[in-house]
């Protein structure tokens, strides 16, 4: 008799969480941002700062996942 085992199921990596949440968050936020985004009377570097909220804060879940 042949047992044939089957292959344990990956667990999830870091990244995929990292990406899964990061998306979750920019759906919840994204109404507040694109106010934010399109005002005339913001500064011209106003998306490059939520650019840079976003890219930190996977940078910091990323980090605390590895």
């Amino acid at each position: 008799m042949v047992t044939i085992m089957s292959e344990p199921i990956p667990e999830k990596r870091p990244t995929e969480i990292t990406i899964i949440v990061v998306l979750i968050a920019l759906l919840m936020l994204l109404p507040p941002l694109l106010h934010l985004w399109t005002a005339e009377d913001n500064a011209w570097f106003t998306p490059y700062l939520v650019w840079l909220g976003v890219i930190l804060l996977s940078y910091l879940l990323q980090k605390k996942l590895n």
